[in-house]
């Protein structure tokens, strides 16, 4: 076992697999509906219900309580007290403050506990790949503040660049204007979107997923021109959706990894169908 453990949100998509392999642990965001609270795992969200909420009106992804964050600490600091949580970024929700009431609370409990929490400035699976750079520090035997140096420097070189089919699911959590959701429907346009350092970039209006795919690959062959082979992770909302963009990727992009990595139940419902998009970082900063 690590020295330092490694804790991300459901919302960084890691796949299992990925995570378990590095000993990153990660905590399931919650959805409210209608007064009810469900936890983004496919148990509490199985597909049934990921499409009847997709049509719901109104969502709610307000964060843990702080008190929430504090017990799980507690639950991990039992074995690894030093620890990096790796949250989405502070500009899209609350969790960075709400985790760090709850540190200073475990802390409280057991003195022996130190948290960071580390603003990566992003979501998605980008948030993964910051997380999944701290989680290889922390293999290697880095310290507590290593590790959030390395998580740091990741998050400052992060970009997301995705295209979603609508903006109206995104709209009802209310981080879309529903005037620009309006407009892109009524154009029938694919928006393409930056994501980097805290800050959303309207990149693209394609007229199709096809030329969406071709503009992103694009950004990130442009990346590896300046900066070397490319750390990259594929994201869908669907199934079979990304397909094309891997294939393209792979022929075009000299990749230091690539990861697949579908969406959790909540980002599917909060995202809407349809949605692709490639998270990626070179070692050289670019």
């Amino acid at each position: 076992m690590d020295t330092v453990a490694v804790i991300t949100d459901s919302v960084a998509a890691l796949p299992a697999a990925v995570a378990n392999a590095h000993g990153i642990y990660q905590i399931p965001v919650r959805l409210t509906v209608d007064g009810r609270t469900y936890s983004d795992t496919e148990e509490d969200l199985p597909d049934p219900l990921v499409e009847k909420f997709r049509s719901t009106t109104r969502i709610d992804t307000t964060p843990w309580p702080p008190e929430y964050y504090s017990q799980m600490y507690q639950r991990i600091g039992r074995n690894q007290p030093d620890m990096v949580h790796v949250v989405a970024f502070s500009q899209f929700t609350s969790t960075i403050s709400l985790a760090r009431e709850g540190a200073l609370m475990a802390r409280v409990a057991s003195p022996a506990i130190r948290v960071e929490v580390v603003d990566s400035a992003t979501t998605g699976m980008a948030q993964g790949l910051v997380a999944l750079a701290a989680a290889r520090a922390a293999q290697q035997g880095a310290s507590l503040e290593n590790c959030c140096e390395v998580a740091r420097s990741v998050a400052g070189r992060v970009v997301s660049v995705f295209a979603l089919d609508s903006l109206d699911y995104v709209a009802r959590t209310g981080r879309v204007n529903r005037l620009a959701a309006w407009a892109s429907s009524l154009l029938r346009t694919t928006p393409v979107v930056r994501l980097a350092l805290g800050k959303e970039h309207p990149l693209f209006l394609a007229r199709s997923k096809q030329q969406a795919a071709k503009h992103i690959v694009t950004v990130v062959e442009e990346a590896a021109n300046c900066g070397g082979p490319v750390h990259t992770a594929v994201m869908e909302s669907d199934p079979g959706e990304s397909e094309t963009l891997a294939r393209m990727l792979r022929e075009r992009v000299p990749l230091a990894e690539c990861i697949m990595a579908p969406f959790t139940p909540v980002m599917r419902i909060v995202g809407g169908p349809g949605v692709v998009g490639i998270a990626f970082y070179t070692d050289t900063a670019t």
